[in-house]
This record gives C-alpha cells, sequence and structure tokens, in this order.
C-alpha cells in the first residue's frame, strides 16, 4: 500500500449472494458518514443495488465504474469523473450492467491493480466503501488489492462459513502478489436470528475462529427488508430498529479499529 494514501478503504466482499453485503455497505456508508466522515461508496456489483439503495439515478451519459476499470485506456475515465452526490450522506462511484463484461472478459494487463493507483490519487475522503461482487473474479480481486482492509459479511449457514474460508484464500493471493498489507480485518454477521440453534452455533464458530475480527451482528429484522425496498438507509426508515443500532455501532468499531478519527 502506498503511505500517502489520505483515505482508509474497506472492501465488503463474500463470494456469496444474499448475506446482507450489499445492505451493509450501504448501511455503514450512512453511518460512517454521520460519525462526521467524508466518505465514499465505491460499487462493483453489476446489479448496482449500492448504487440505487442510496438514491443514484444515470443518465444515459454517465460514466460508472465500467468506464473507471476498463481495460481500453481510450475508454477508461478517471474515478472522480464519475463519482456522484448522494441525498443520504456519502457519495458514490456508481456500478452498473457494463461491470458483468469486466468479470467475463477481465481487466486487462495490471487490470487488478487500477483501482488502487486510482484511490491513491483520490483526495478529500477519509474512507472509501467498496461493496464488491458476490464472486471471487477479477472485481473482486481488484477491491481486495486496493484496501487496507476486508470485511466480511457471513450470514448464519454452513455455506457462509466454507465461504469465508474461501475468501480468506483469495486474501492470500493477493497478499502474494499485489497487496501484503491487506486482510480480513473484520467479520460481521448479517442476518443474525438469535432464537436459532444454527445461528448460536455460527457466532461461536466465528468467536473462536476470528476473535479479534469478530464484530458482532446484525439483527434480523422486518425493518431492513422495508428500507432496501424504499431505498433508503434503515436509519432514516427505522431509526429505533435493532438493525439501525447494529449498523451504528459497527461503523463505530470499524472507525476505530481503522483509525479514523471521528
Amino acid at each position: 500500500m502506498t503511505s500517502h494514501r489520505q483515505a482508509r478503504v474497506l472492501a465488503i466482499a463474500l463470494q456469496k449472494g444474499g448475506v446482507g453485503k450489499t445492505t451493509t455497505a450501504t448501511n455503514l456508508a450512512v453511518e460512517l458518514t454521520l460519525l462526521g466522515l467524508k466518505v465514499l461508496l465505491i460499487d462493483l456489483d453489476q446489479q448496482a443495488n449500492a448504487t440505487q439503495g442510496l438514491g443514484i439515478e444515470l443518465g444515459s451519459d454517465d460514466a460508472t465504474m465500467y468506464e473507471v476499470l476498463h481495460e481500453d485506456r481510450s475508454e477508461r475515465v478517471a474515478l472522480t469523473e464519475v463519482i456522484k452526490a448522494s441525498t443520504h450522506g456519502p457519495d458514490v462511484a456508481p456500478g452498473d450492467l457494463a461491470l458483468r463484461k469486466l468479470e467475463r472478459t477481465g481487466l486487462g494487463a495490471g487490470g487488478q491493480a487500477r483501482l488502487a493507483r486510482e484511490l491513491d490519487a483520490l483526495t478529500g475522503y477519509d474512507i472509501v466503501v467498496i461493496d464488491c461482487p458476490p464472486s471471487l473474479g477479477e472485481l473482486t480481486t481488484a477491491a481486495i488489492a486496493a484496501a487496507d482492509s476486508v470485511l466480511a459479511t457471513v450470514s448464519p449457514g454452513a455455506d457462509e462459513l466454507k465461504a469465508l474460508v474461501g475468501l480468506g484464500n483469495t486474501v492470500l493471493d493477493v497478499q502474494e502478489g499485489l497487496n501484503a498489507d491487506v486482510d480480513i480485518h473484520f467479520v460481521l454477521v448479517t442476518n443474525f436470528d438469535g432464537r436459532t440453534q444454527l445461528a448460536k452455533d455460527v457466532r461461536k464458530n466465528l468467536r473462536r475462529d476470528w476473535p479479534d475480527e469478530y464484530l458482532g451482528e446484525i439483527s434480523q429484522t422486518i425493518r431492513v427488508g422495508e428500507a432496501t425496498a424504499k431505498q433508503i438507509p434503515v436509519s432514516l426508515h427505522a431509526p429505533s430498529s435493532t438493525a439501525a443500532g447494529d449498523y451504528k455501532r459497527t461503523a463505530r468499531q470499524i472507525a476505530e479499529r481503522m483509525k479514523i478519527n471521528v
């Protein structure tokens, strides 16, 4: 990692859908903003749910992260050119469906380090949150290569624990060739229902295997789904809900552990 970079960079990843990754990315970005930080959310998922979840509407001529990471230099634009302000606090570097082309064809020579170079030149932000696609392809690798820390979101289930192992292996690969300093510094359980034995077992296993990284749980509540459907953060939709409180606590933990002054 370069020493002159201004912002800390957090990649939120797991190669499995339905684990609350995008919901966590958007809500943490909002809560970090509410702590007084200047936040950029980068959406690398072709579904662009993080973009939409923060109310960003794209015009036909708007560039996205697809152009930022494009293999062809003549088609490429700077990260700063795609950033848009949201009404909920964080700025957003939007994703769109075109990103699936990059997942399929690759980023080309030097492509996995392209995002890191863009972030090295970025100023004006305290933290950058990257919402990764639910796979371990080149986009997720590029995000991890650009990150200071990785946050793994784990929804209670055996497959998710296996996915966490897979993510760990990808991080090790990135450490060897692209970013020796990055690691999974945070593990968060999402959709947590403490009434079920499965959820209790997953929590027990994570506390045992990831004692320093474990951040706790985001409570399962219908309020999160309602907020997602309305494309607003849960802290705005249901500020007194358990999940809103969980995201607020988690955001503060991350800011403190990443040594970002709030």
